[in-house]
């Protein structure tokens, strides 16, 4: 789990918090000091515990969420219980609602705590008027959702491949990469269950192609649950 750095003794105040936030959020670094300032006054610290529910799906939502630690997951059709899709994970340095800037104010995904976590929210209104100030933060708002839209794109492709061990494969190998290639909780361990979800397959199928790989020498799981590739995973199961 990673370090949550704005906990702790509250005396450390504001100022901690926003070189923090700098840091970790770029769209920050958009807004020159004066407006970045107003606009971080209208914003309010939280703290979650896994399992609580952020946001839930077609809930009106009013404010964006900058996740400053721990992890949350994000979920869709949630009534489909173990069947539920995953979209991913937020983990520190995530934002979520800068889609409302453009369409209707709703959630259009479950949010809900995986590590305890802390975040602020932004009330939309204040991001409004700071980018009316500072118009040339808009292509900073460009680059946040261009991320989504690419994340969007890789989870569709996967979901595009018609043999489901080809989808475990190319998630495998994404994973493995974020794994080998990140020294904090970007590279979030997931569940068999989890693995499954995000692509659209049984938790019993997705058990059976890892245990082979397990078993054939393939795959292996790090101090942290996450899987790494120990050898070139077979194109065909």
């Amino acid at each position: 789990m990673a370090i949550d750095f704005l906990a702790g003794d509250a005396a450390e105040g504001a100022e901690t918090d926003s070189t923090l936030l700098l840091l970790l959020f770029p769209l920050l670094h958009a807004f020159p000091g004066d407006v970045r300032a107003a606009l971080l006054a209208e914003g309010d610290w939280h703290s979650a515990r896994a399992g609580e529910l952020l946001w839930q799906e077609g809930d009106a939502i009013t404010g964006l969420l900058l996740l400053s630690s721990g992890v949350v997951r994000a979920t869709a059709n949630a009534d489909d219980g173990p069947r539920a899709y995953l979209y991913g994970h937020m983990a520190a340095g995530a934002v979520a609602g800068l889609h409302v800037l453009f369409t209707e104010p709703v959630a259009q995904v479950n949010l809900v705590v995986q590590e305890d976590c802390r975040y602020l929210t932004l009330p939309l209104t204040a991001l409004r008027r700071a980018l009316d100030a500072h118009p040339a933060a808009w292509e900073a708002v460009a680059r946040e959702l261009a991320q989504g839209v690419y994340h969007l794109v890789n989870s569709l492709n996967l979901l595009g491949q018609s043999n489901g061990y080809q989808r475990l494969r190319r998630l495998l190998v994404r994973l493995d990469r974020r794994a080998r290639n990140s020294h904090d909780i970007s590279g979030v361990a997931l569940s068999q269950q989890e693995l499954a979800a995000r692509i659209g397959l049984s938790r019993e199928m997705v058990n059976r192609m890892l245990g082979e790989l397990r078993s054939g020498g393939y795959l292996t799981q790090d101090e942290r649950g996450r899987f790494l590739i120990l050898k070139p995973l077979p194109h065909a199961f």
